[in-house]
């Protein structure tokens, strides 16, 4: 099952000029399973993506991106409508435990400096001793950086995902997360994030793994 982990809308983030029925549209006709919709700081374009999808039996998981003083964090499995901007990370670590969700520091490496750089190994090995895995694929980094991030993921045993972090249409589906299984909600995609049954891939990648494996979209499909 492929899943973009990172998008974001023009309900919730200002920034991005994707309207939420074209994302849904857009996300199936280019082969996604489904997608996960993450604004910055509030849930409200999740929501409405998230039942978007449903009228159309498309998959879209509500998350969210909390800007914390260790950088950018994708959440998922927490639901309150709004986060404070630059949310002290302890306090979001106390939520997501509560309820059960899971936190991914996003495009960690970004400008080349990754956790130890920006942060000092102090808190760099903190931060990775308390996350549940790390976005090594985003699609609006260098290939350097998500290289470095995938490094760090593999040093610390961590489980590594991929998405693209659009903010227009054209950008969705640029890296995924592949899935072992068919998931339909979001507390199957945090269980199955945290045991680290999933796979980051660039769009290139997969069109050469299919055509190497012509089988593999079925066996995705069934799980």
């Amino acid at each position: 099952m492929l899943i973009d982990l990172h998008v974001h809308t023009m309900i919730s983030s200002a920034c991005s000029q994707i309207d939420p029925l074209n994302l849904v549209d857009y996300a199936a006709r280019i082969g996604l399973d489904g997608v996960c919709v993450t604004e910055h700081e509030e849930m409200e374009g999740a929501e409405v993506a998230h039942r978007l999808g449903m009228e159309r039996g498309f998959r879209v998981f509500r998350g969210v991106e909390v800007y914390t003083e260790f950088g950018d964090m994708l959440v998922f499995g927490l639901y309150r409508p709004r986060f404070p901007w630059k949310m002290d990370f302890s306090d979001l670590l106390k939520e997501v435990r509560r309820a059960g969700g899971v936190v991914i520091p996003a495009h960690p490496c970004r400008s080349d400096r990754d956790f130890f750089d920006r942060l000092g190994k102090e808190k760099a090995e903190y931060l990775l001793s308390h996350v549940d895995a790390i976005e090594v694929l985003n699609g609006g980094n260098t290939p350097e950086a998500n290289g470095a991030a995938q490094a760090m993921a593999d040093k610390y045993g961590l489980p590594q995902v991929g998405g693209s972090d659009a903010h227009l249409l054209m950008q969705v589906g640029r890296c995924v997360t592949r899935f072992e299984r068919e998931l339909e909600t979001e507390e199957e995609l945090v269980e199955e994030i945290r045991a680290g049954r999933c796979r980051p891939f660039y769009a290139h990648q997969l069109r050469e793994f299919r055509c190497n494996a012509p089988w593999w979209r079925s066996a995705s499909k069934g799980g």
